[in-house]
């Protein structure tokens, strides 16, 4: 909500006028506030005084950046911000929009990821990559809800995989629909890593890739 005030207060400082590049820039910097979660690391309503206030100076996207610089240190996301993190998280949201602009499909429909899907069949569901039920006989003592444990697909998809180990149902997609639809959202393919076993590996090896992914995801708001 503070996200939309502060992007209200912006529009109506400039009479609702602005130039693409002041567009993009507003835009980088509200992806990336969100993801570090801007307003989630103290008292928000001063939080948002601050900013509020930068703008009423006649400052802009740039004086904002250099703000939220200094409250988390660097604006890239690196793979160890991913720790520790569930659905919940900000950027867990912003893994999604990541994945949909690499173009992330479901795996069996082969539709576009996105929330305009409706029906039990097409809807859009997060899947546990290994299954919970799957790794709580497999493999004890382990967070299933590790954001680098999720994906996103459709309510048919999840259904028909049940409780399969990765090790089981990621060889037929391959066959099926090829590398390129998991690559889209970041998941590893060597068999080696689909075994119960080597979930912990699996995971940093994932948290890597996404960095990466959503970095360029970041860079690319700005263009």
């Amino acid at each position: 909500m503070n996200l939309l005030l502060l992007i209200g207060y912006y529009g109506q400082m400039r009479g609702f006028k602005i130039q693409a590049k002041e567009a993009n820039e507003l835009l980088y910097w509200a992806i990336l506030a969100n993801a570090k979660g801007r307003y989630s690391r103290g008292s928000s309503e001063t939080l948002l005084d601050q900013d509020l206030a930068i703008l009423r100076d006649g400052k802009g996207a740039g004086e904002l950046l250099e703000k939220l610089r200094l409250q988390v240190g660097r604006l890239d996301i690196g793979p160890e911000e991913f720790e520790g993190r569930n659905q919940r998280s900000a950027i867990f949201k912003t893994m999604f929009l990541a994945f949909r602009k690499a173009g992330a499909k479901d795996w069996y429909s082969k539709l576009p990821i996105g929330k305009e899907h409706i029906g039990a069949n097409h809807s859009l569901q997060y899947h546990h990559i290994f299954p919970k039920a799957y790794l709580k006989r497999e493999a004890r003592d382990v967070d299933a809800d590790d954001i680098a444990n999720m994906a996103f697909i459709a309510g048919r998809t999840n259904k028909s995989i049940s409780d399969k180990s990765p090790a089981s149902y990621i060889p037929k997609i391959l066959e099926e629909a090829g590398e390129d639809m998991l690559d889209k959202q970041c998941i590893p393919t060597n068999p080696e890593l689909l075994e119960a076993q080597s979930y912990e590996v699996f995971l940093k090896t994932r948290r890597e890739i996404m960095a990466k992914r959503i970095n360029k995801f970041f860079d690319d708001c700005r263009l």
